[in-house]
């Protein structure tokens, strides 16, 4: 089994053909389990295009006999573990962000396939990246040293984009989480309103998953500064 990271543009059709190879000849029909921050509906209408319908058309139809990929929704409720999915083997592959991927590795000895670029005001923020980002007009954020003393929002504490990651690049700024506990909102899973409180000025930075950005707020990025951005990076991904 392999968890799956989307890569986009031209890499898609060669990885819809790997993903045959991988799975071995006799398996014609294949599940994949997605989330993506919201709800159930918000993912199936948003991957549901690529993960399901691009597959099934451009690649699945093309073989004799047919392969079939169907998309499900994941970890949107106690019913829809990704964890219990895998034990019980109803999932061949996992969409998800970086800790869902890193428990399907440690726990269920999958690995990492491929995973999914993006970019944020031109600069690459892959694997669902941590981004540090303000308000172009907040003159007091000009860079990541500048967040001594300051209001920042962060996301839950399982996260790896928008709190473990972050938590890391503070520590090597003299920012400590844990020590200045006063200076940080925790939001858990209420991006939007993270996003919605640097733009409005009740907070003067945060950390978010570059992928949630790019998908929910293009409109918005010229009135951001994108201070850093984190790579995460998998062993073994294609």
């Amino acid at each position: 089994d392999f968890v799956m990271r989307w890569p986009c543009g031209i890499v898609r059709c060669t990885f819809a053909l790997l993903l045959l190879a991988v799975c071995g000849a006799e398996q014609r029909n294949f599940t994949i389990g997605a989330w993506v921050p919201g709800v159930p509906e918000t993912m199936l209408s948003t991957m549901r295009p690529l993960l399901e319908d691009y597959l099934n058309e451009q690649v699945g139809s093309k073989q004799s006999p047919p392969v079939y990929f169907n998309l499900v929704p994941v970890d949107y409720s106690s019913n829809t573990s990704s964890h219990k999915m895998i034990s019980d083997g109803e999932l061949d592959f996992l969409y998800t962000l970086a800790g869902g991927i890193s428990c399907a590795v440690v726990e269920h000895g999958w690995a990492v396939l491929a995973t999914r670029r993006v970019e944020i005001n031109g600069m690459e923020a892959g694997a669902d990246g941590s981004v540090v980002y303000s308000l172009k007009s907040n003159r007091k954020i000009q860079n990541i040293t500048d967040l001594v003393n300051k209001k920042v929002g962060m996301g839950f504490i399982l996260s790896a984009t928008s709190y473990q990651s972050g938590y890391q690049l503070l520590s090597e700024n003299s920012v400590h989480v844990l020590v200045d506990l006063d200076q940080f909102i925790f939001y858990g899973n209420d991006f939007e309103r993270q996003f919605e409180d640097v733009l409005n000025g009740r907070i003067d930075a945060g950390f978010l998953s570059s992928t949630w950005i790019d998908e929910n707020h293009r409109d918005e990025l010229d009135k951001l500064i994108i201070h850093r951005q984190l790579h995460l990076s998998y062993e073994g991904e294609k």
